[in-house]
C-alpha cells in the first residue's frame, strides 16, 4: 500500500477514535470529581463501603434510591431527607441535610455518577443538566423529603408531590 494511503488511513483511524477518547476522559474526570466529593461530603455517614451506619445512616449500596430515578436521587441530595425510613427491612431515623447551597450541579452530578457506579450499584451516569433541572423544578421546596414521598416517585418524571 502506498505511503500516502497509509497516512490517510492512519489519520482516519486517529480522528475516529478521538470522540471516544474525549468521552472517556470526561467520564473519568466526572468519576474523579464524584469520588472526591463523596470523600469530602458523604463518607462520614455513608462510609467507605456505602453501607452506612445502622440504625442512623442508611446504606447507599445497591439502593433503589440510587439506582432508580436520577431526578429523585438529585432532589434527595439537593433538599435532603428526613427519617424515619425503612431500608432493607431496617429502621433509620436521622436527617440528611440538603446540599443545594453547598454543591454545584456539576459536583452533585459527579457524586451521583460515582455512587451509581460504585458499591454494587449499576446505573447510568448523570449530567449536570439533570441536576440543574431538578434544582429549578423544586426551587420552592424548603422541607427535606420523607420516605413516603420518595417511594411514590418510582420513575422520572416526578409525580405531583407537595412542596
Amino acid at each position: 500500500m502506498p505511503m500516502d494511503r497509509l497516512f490517510i488511513l492512519g489519520a482516519v483511524i486517529t480522528l475516529a477514535a478521538m470522540p471516544v477518547a474525549r468521552t472517556q476522559d470526561a467520564a473519568s474526570e466526572q468519576m474523579t470529581l464524584g469520588k472526591t466529593t463523596y470523600m469530602m461530603v458523604c463518607l462520614a455517614c455513608h462510609q467507605p463501603t456505602g453501607l452506612g451506619l445502622p440504625p442512623v445512616f442508611p446504606p447507599i449500596a445497591k439502593s433503589p434510591y440510587v439506582n432508580g430515578s436520577a431526578e429523585r436521587f438529585a432532589t434527595m441530595i439537593l433538599k435532603g431527607n428526613a427519617g424515619p425510613m425503612i431500608i432493607d427491612g431496617k429502621p433509620y431515623n436521622n436527617i440528611m441535610p440538603g446540599q443545594e447551597a453547598m454543591l454545584t450541579d456539576e459536583k452533585i452530578a459527579a457524586v451521583m455518577t460515582y455512587v451509581r457506579a460504585s458499591f454494587g450499584n449499576n446505573a447510568p451516569a448523570v449530567s449536570p443538566e439533570v441536576v440543574k433541572a431538578a434544582r429549578a423544578k423544586f426551587a420552592d421546596r424548603k422541607a427535606p423529603w420523607t420516605q413516603a414521598e420518595l417511594d411514590v416517585w418510582k420513575d422520572d418524571p416526578a409525580p405531583a408531590i407537595a412542596k
